[in-house]
């Protein structure tokens, strides 16, 4: 969302012209993250919740990883930068991911792999799937989306376990290529999927002012997501057992993916997509472009007034208040940011990097 997703030609998530909904789209992504850090952050109960209030704002921000790692899909595909300044990019997004983990240790391990190492090894991967993009489009996605429930299916601990301790352990270069491959918190897989969509995404022939078609193919996947989170809603319901939960032993999970999360996970994210890209939401565009910048810095603060909730005895509708103020507030930082310092920001050093050594 820079180079492609969170630049104006910052590499994998920028584009050569910037399209306005594409930028609202990763400002959305960017904020939904936020938010739901920030409801970790400050959660007041000891207790897994299940009420409608819960399942919505755990909806919402459990979208924002899937969004986020698609609109770097589609941005990858269209950025067109030689392969030692896909390198550049990996590297800078390692870098990155070290200095996330080392502004969270309450959270983190150094080493950590996290959504920006995530990012930094698709860097390397989505361009190889370019050609089966232009021949096959949506057919191959459908394809290896099923051979990755298959997969997760046959191989179910592959995936590692929900254990939050185990996906952030780096005590060994073996555990963090494992947590950087399956067993982490964005392992490659099964979070390529995600980059796999977005890349699909962007091979498609659209009008100038869309970049996803609402076709029949798009159709039928949202209408079968639904249906599937529909039935799988009610069948926990009535036999009692969680529905979605990130950790704990439910029917969707978020540490690991599995398949009902990756299902539910598309269909979000197309349905968000549809929606930015028809209402637009322009006031998101400049947190949007400064994506990569936020998503860095908000953890700055979440982690000196991580206790917050403790020490002055939050309730619920404190709680509430204060994520989702810390989530908005970062929309009019955005645009005076842009508008006092628009080059002063980690998008524009990386692009500055790129030139700098070719």
């Amino acid at each position: 969302m820079q180079s492609n997703m969170f630049s104006h030609s910052v590499d994998t998530m920028s584009q050569t012209v910037r399209i306005p909904h594409i930028d609202s789209l990763r400002g959305t992504a960017v904020l939904l993250m936020v938010m739901v850090h920030a409801a970790a952050t400050w959660n007041p109960f000891s207790q897994v919740q299940t009420s409608p209030l819960a399942y919505v704002i755990s909806g919402l921000g459990g979208l924002a990883a899937p969004l986020f790692v698609t609109l770097f899909g589609w941005g990858v595909v269209r950025a067109h930068i030689s392969l030692p300044s896909r390198v550049v990019q990996c590297l800078f997004f390692f870098a990155a991911q070290i200095a996330v983990n080392l502004t969270s240790p309450h959270l983190f391990h150094t080493f950590t792999p996290g959504i920006l190492s995530l990012m930094g090894v698709l860097t390397l991967l989505i361009p190889a799937t370019y050609s089966a993009l232009e021949k096959h489009d949506i057919r191959v996605f459908s394809f290896f989306f099923a051979f990755t429930i298959l997969v997760q299916l046959l191989f179910s601990d592959i995936q590692g376990t929900g254990v939050w301790e185990d996906r952030t352990a780096d005590n060994t270069l073996g555990v963090i290529i494992s947590n950087l491959l399956f067993t982490g918190t964005y392992p490659v897989f099964p979070w390529f999927v995600f980059a796999f969509l977005g890349a699909t995404i962007s091979r498609q022939k659209t009008a100038s002012d869309r970049s996803l078609n609402l076709n029949t193919s798009t159709g039928i996947w949202i209408v079968f997501g639904l249906m599937y989170c529909i039935l799988t809603l009610v069948y926990s319901q009535m036999n009692q057992t969680l529905w979605a939960h990130p950790t704990e032993d439910a029917l969707l999970t978020f540490f690991p993916a599995n398949p009902s999360f990756l299902i539910a996970g598309i269909t979000g994210v197309m349905l968000l997509w549809i929606a930015v890209q028809r209402f637009k939401f322009h006031f998101l565009a400049s947190t949007g472009k400064i994506s990569l910048t936020i998503y860095l810095l908000h953890f700055v603060p979440l982690t000196l007034m991580r206790d917050y909730e403790v020490t002055h005895q939050w309730g619920l509708q404190t709680s509430s208040v204060a994520v989702l103020l810390y989530a908005i507030m970062w929309v009019p930082v955005a645009s005076l940011w842009l508008y006092r310092w628009p080059k002063a920001n980690v998008e524009s050093l990386l692009r500055m990097i790129r030139k700098s050594i070719f």
